[in-house]
Order: structure tokens, then sequence, then C-alpha cells
């Protein structure tokens, strides 16, 4: 075998034991996208609102915290609904 195919099936198992070891650090909270992107609106009005929508929410709040693209989303409605992010407080 070259150096080049064991290389790649190399990545590829190091990519596998990557995937699990994210998947075992997931919070058993987690929401999953589907319930987050479903709540997303509620989520952004209660923070545009001032209020701290984790303690209604701590499932959503736990997938936006490990979902970058959720997390993008969750950014662009508070945008829309507030302006741009200079003064907002984070997600954590």
């Amino acid at each position: 075998m070259d150096n080049k195919a064991h290389n790649a099936s190399g990545d590829q198992r190091n990519d596998h034991w990557a995937r699990l070891d994210a998947f075992l650090q997931t919070d058993p909270r987690d929401a999953g996208c589907d319930e987050a992107m479903a709540m997303l609106d509620v989520y952004a009005e209660l923070l545009a609102a001032g209020n701290d929508p984790s303690e209604r929410f701590p499932d959503i709040h736990a997938h936006l915290l490990a979902c970058g693209p959720c997390a993008q989303g969750l950014e662009g409605l508070l945008s829309a609904l507030t302006g741009p992010a200079s003064s907002r407080p984070g997600l954590s």
C-alpha cells in the first residue's frame, strides 16, 4: 500500500474517532437542529426583549452553544430584530 492510500485511510479513521468524540460530548439536553430552528424565532424575540430564554428553553440553548449554523441563524434573526450586534450580550 502506498503512503497516500495509507494516509487517506488513516485520516478517515481519525475522522470517525473525532465524530464519535463530538457525539459523546453532546449535551444530553441538546434539542437538535430541527427543534432549534422551529423555535428560533421565539428564542430570538425573547432575547431581543431582554429576557433570558435559556431558562425557559435549556434544550435550545444547549444546541445553540454546540451548533455554529443554528447560532448564526439566531444572530441573523437578532440582527433583523434589533440591528447590528454591537452591544448585545452573547449566547454564553
